[in-house]
């Protein structure tokens, strides 16, 4: 956002990160999202909502850079906070141990996609960046298909 087209300043820069506010105004519904729709239908809507945002990082135009960045945020979080429940409600026993490895996976998850997504970035790209995006959205969405609802 540095470079062109969108040049931001350093100020500019700083202020970008406001496009986090309608998701910590979001993540609360969550349940309901689930609750709705169930976990994996959940899911895959709140990712969708995330790929929408990723394919407006394709224009120079910055409003629309923005809101497809509060979208990211929103539909991730979403996404986030609906697998963290999920797996507490599946787990039969050692809920405390399977929320750790969730974590532990998505955070390490993170670290590895960051690595992978600069490397991408600076051999091909911004456009193959958001493409790589895309792809691992659509992927966890196949990976979530199957996921039900627990009994009660």
């Amino acid at each position: 956002m540095a470079a062109a087209p969108l040049a931001l300043s350093p100020m500019a820069l700083g202020l970008v990160y406001f496009v986090f506010l309608p998701s910590m105004l979001t993540t609360p519904l969550a349940g309901r999202v689930a609750r709705r729709f169930g976990p994996a239908s959940g899911i895959v809507l709140t990712l969708g909502i995330a790929i929408a945002g990723l394919l407006a990082l394709l224009t120079p135009n910055l409003p629309i850079v923005l809101a497809g960045m509060a979208l990211i945020a929103i539909g991730t979080f979403l996404a986030q906070a609906i697998t963290t429940g999920h797996v507490s409600r599946v787990a039969a026993r050692d809920k405390a141990a399977a929320s750790g490895i969730y974590l532990a996976s998505y955070y390490s998850g993170g670290l590895v996609g960051s690595f992978v997504l600069g490397q991408v970035y600076d051999r091909l790209g911004w456009t193959t960046c958001v493409i790589v995006l895309v792809a691992a959205l659509i992927a966890a969405t196949i990976i979530a298909r199957p996921l039900t609802a627990p009994r009660v």
